[in-house]
């Protein structure tokens, strides 16, 4: 497994929220819309975007803080049997809908459903000190790893604005606005991770 950019993870003896505290009793999300288009049915038995018909979806991207400092995040969530290798009606009764509510409610199912599968992929770690916030996550790159910062401002216990993003890989800076909401749910998933597992190789000072 190649893990890249070790050096520029945030102090691990520095991470968490002891400095700011915030609510970690659930997940954290923003909210969004994007043009998408329905699946249907195909003659051989798959599913097919029925581009005829586009729609604006509501969307969702969650993530989870923990107290330890460690955070997990999720992708895009819908309310919508998008996944077809996990069937939401058979595990969770859901139904498809386009709101924020039903993505939140798959959101809730997959959390419930976590299994931890990867060591890396889409964890990560975060700090607040302040009135800012950092969190840091690796994505999966051609079987590598490479780290994606965000920084912002903490606007309350429930909530915090991302406006700088930096990608490790890209060497490339961005101004973002991701405004996410604090929403308690009783389940946190397993955020262990390669990171706090192995520490002597993440050796930022700083």
């Amino acid at each position: 497994m190649v893990v890249n950019h070790k050096r520029h993870v945030i102090n691990l003896d520095k991470v968490g929220d002891k400095l700011r505290p915030i609510c970690t009793a659930g997940y954290y999300y923003q909210e969004r819309e994007e043009i998408a288009f329905p699946y249907v049915k195909n003659h051989f038995g798959g599913y097919t975007e029925d581009s005829t018909k586009p729609y604006l979806q509501k969307q969702i991207r969650p993530l989870t803080l923990h107290k330890d400092g460690t955070l997990l995040t999720f992708g895009i969530s819908t309310g919508f049997q998008e996944n077809h290798a996990f069937d939401y009606a058979a595990t969770c009764e859901l139904q498809d809908s386009n709101s924020i509510d039903n993505a939140k409610k798959h959101i809730e199912c997959d959390i419930r459903h976590y299994k931890n599968r990867y060591p890396i992929w889409g964890k990560g770690v975060f700090k607040t000190e302040e009135n800012e916030i950092v969190i840091q996550y690796y994505v999966n790159w051609i079987g590598e790893y490479y780290l994606v910062e965000k920084k912002g401002k903490v606007l309350s216990d429930t909530a915090f604005v991302l406006t700088k993003s930096f990608d490790y890989k890209l060497n490339e800076a961005k101004d973002i606005y991701e405004l996410y909401k604090f929403q308690q749910f009783d389940i946190k998933p397993d955020s262990t991770n390669y990171i706090l597992k192995h520490k002597r190789k993440f050796k930022n000072k700083a």
